[in-house]
């Protein structure tokens, strides 16, 4: 496969990451009003909409031009969004669990977390499988046009 491939590749996985975003914005009732204690929207809502337009511009940008620079660019926001969906952890108390490792399991959980308003498990995971595929794809166009 051709690095315009492997920038192809990286991009539509941009594209699926906003698309997984919407779905995520449209179903997690937890997200959009801090588990039943404010009224849509809440800010995480807001911070994770704002990350998924960032993605779309990102797939365009990758599509349409695929430079180097751009290529840089796409680096530094997957790694960004790897660790900014792990730092997230950090925020437990902001969204009323007593421990990280409790918002860990709600975020990372293929099972719905007991008590909490309805949401798809499992599709933060995918995000952020997502991200580090994305990671690994510019890690190959990296490589491949070095040799």
């Amino acid at each position: 496969m051709e690095r315009n491939g492997y920038l192809l590749g990286v991009s539509i996985v941009y594209l699926v990451a906003f698309i997984v975003t919407l779905v995520i914005l449209f179903t997690d009732h937890n997200l959009q009003t801090d588990f039943g204690t404010v009224k849509p929207y809440f800010i995480h809502w807001y911070g994770l909409l704002i990350t998924g337009i960032v993605s779309l511009i990102g797939f365009g940008i990758l599509l349409a031009m695929g430079s180097k620079v751009w290529r840089a660019v796409s680096v530094a926001w997957s790694l960004f969004m790897v660790l900014f969906m792990i730092a997230d952890i950090a925020t437990y108390s902001m969204v009323g669990f007593s421990s990280p490792l409790q918002f860990a399991r709600y975020l990372f959980g293929v099972t719905k977390y007991p008590g909490t308003l309805s949401y798809i498990p499992g599709l933060y995971d995918l995000l952020f499988a997502i991200y580090v595929v994305s990671l690994g794809g510019l890690a190959v166009v990296a490589y491949r046009s070095k040799s």
